[in-house]
């Protein structure tokens, strides 16, 4: 790869997005390449594209870890896998085989990595001959213009994990916070889409697409399809060509945005209190988080957000783009760059519908409703004289005497939780504090009561309610 022969045309730089969610490969005029980080080991090793043909068949003889196992100690094959830095190694192989020469590569680098990765990618590149190799931080390399207005927070997307990162406000790319979250994951994701949609087979013709591997492996074949047309239609006939026959069911895609959406609910939780305490968010979003029903509509409950998506390969693209700036830092991953497009404008992204009255303004137990104003509001078994609350029965389980309380901070009504059985936001038990709004349920005890946050409007309201 580092020879030229004569008369060719320059050998162009390549960008890499090593995110294992979507591997992909640039050069300047487009997408040369993209494939999820898989390998399977069946009378030989197929990788990406060509090792999701049988990844659910033959789950022992498969790996979805090793670009993020990549120079970690614990990182050797199992099996009749090779180690991780071959595993590597082969699908860079088989990515820069799509290129042919080129004057070097530079990688967008997913964010949590440390340095040792890094450079054991950078490594397995120069073995392979690149004339040059450069990092960058990926989310850097896909923050490019300014969001007025708003704090940037990039969530990256992995096959085993989301990336949750905060940038400093400023004309400069650079990392102001990160965190690492376990959901919702892309193998999440379609194990929740798959998992529910197998039900409704279940359900229609008493048919398991999941109670072997070989007909589950069918139905992650069919589900990239499925969820595509469930994004577009109410609902969607689903025909599944399994092994055992034919199997027709109707899946509704509002169920599934539900089932989904409790997946996103920690992460929601999450955004919320970040929108609380640093205003309108700007949320840029992987490319492959969008491709499940439920995950934009839920990022839209943050108040005041803008979700942006990215188009495949933004951290490549991104890289490339300022490559004189990667280069020009030296050695290691590359953690600012400058931003190198105009400010983004109002009517770019998608904005979530400003909602008078999203923030609650009561809280409705069964029949009776209580207002919710500066003054806390307790939930639990005992409310002593001169406090504001709802007193449950003492004998109610898992109900502590001063269960949790409702306050308002900084303009936002929050939710704590002092109990040690656990308070549940929407589904998932909190930790520690939540911010709520309108619409969401608060859950005490076993079996639970439920707590509905709302807000009451001032006028007729619509008139297509």
């Amino acid at each position: 790869m580092a020879g030229q022969t004569p008369g060719a045309a320059t050998p162009r730089w390549l960008g890499l997005d090593a995110n294992d969610a979507a591997l992909t490969l640039v050069d300047p005029q487009g997408v040369l390449a993209t494939e999820p980080g898989y390998a399977v080991s069946i009378d030989g090793l197929r990788l990406g594209a060509d090792a999701a043909a049988d990844l659910r068949r033959q789950p022992l003889l498969a790996s979805t870890r090793h670009w993020r196992e990549l120079g970690v100690a614990a990182s050797a094959g199992a099996g009749r896998l090779p180690a991780a830095a071959e595993l590597v190694g082969t699908h860079l192989d088989r990515l820069l085989a799509r290129a042919g020469q080129c004057a070097g590569v530079v990688v967008a680098v997913p964010g949590g990595w440390h340095a040792d990765q890094a450079a054991a990618l950078r490594s397995l590149l120069e073995a392979r001959r690149v004339p040059a190799v450069a990092c960058v931080d990926g989310a850097v390399a896909v923050h490019r213009a300014e969001h007025p207005g708003h704090s940037v927070l990039l969530l990256e997307a992995g096959l085993h994990g989301l990336g949750l990162t905060r940038f400093s406000p400023g004309e400069v790319a650079a990392v102001a916070g990160r965190e690492w979250l376990p959901q919702p994951s892309i193998e999440a994701l379609l194990r929740v889409s798959a998992e529910f949609i197998a039900r409704r087979f279940i359900e229609a013709t008493r048919y398991d697409p999941l109670h072997s591997p070989a007909s589950e492996q069918a139905l992650f074949d069919a589900l990239p399809g499925w969820l595509q047309r469930l994004q577009r239609e109410p609902a969607a006939g689903l025909v599944l060509e399994a092994p055992a026959g034919r199997y027709e069911a109707s899946i509704p895609a509002a169920a599934l945005r539900a089932r989904v959406a409790l997946l996103c609910e920690p992460l929601l939780q999450q955004l919320r209190a970040l929108a609380a305490s640093r205003g309108p968010l700007a949320l840029l979003v992987h490319h492959r988080l969008a491709e499940f029903p439920g995950v934009v509509e839920t990022l839209l409950r943050v108040p005041r957000a803008r979700v942006v998506v990215l188009p495949p390969g933004a951290a490549a693209h991104g890289a490339l783009a300022r490559l004189a700036a990667v280069r020009a830092a030296g050695g290691g991953v590359v953690a600012t760059l400058p931003l190198d497009q105009a400010p983004v404008t109002e009517g770019e992204g998608i904005t979530a519908a400003a909602a008078p009255g999203s923030r609650p303004t009561h809280v409705l137990f069964g029949h009776r409703a209580w207002r919710l104003d500066a003054e806390p509001f307790l939930l639990g078994t005992e409310v002593q004289s001169g406090e504001r609350g709802v007193a449950l029965d003492p004998a109610a389980r898992g109900v502590s005497r001063r269960h949790c309380t409702l306050r308002t901070e900084d303009g936002a009504l929050y939710v704590f939780d002092h109990s040690r059985f656990g308070t549940v936001l929407n589904g998932h038990r909190i930790q520690g504090s939540a911010v709520l709004e309108a619409g969401d349920v608060l859950a005490l005890g076993s079996p639970p009561a439920e707590f509905r946050l709302i807000a009451v409007e001032e006028g007729d309201g619509p008139a297509d309610v």
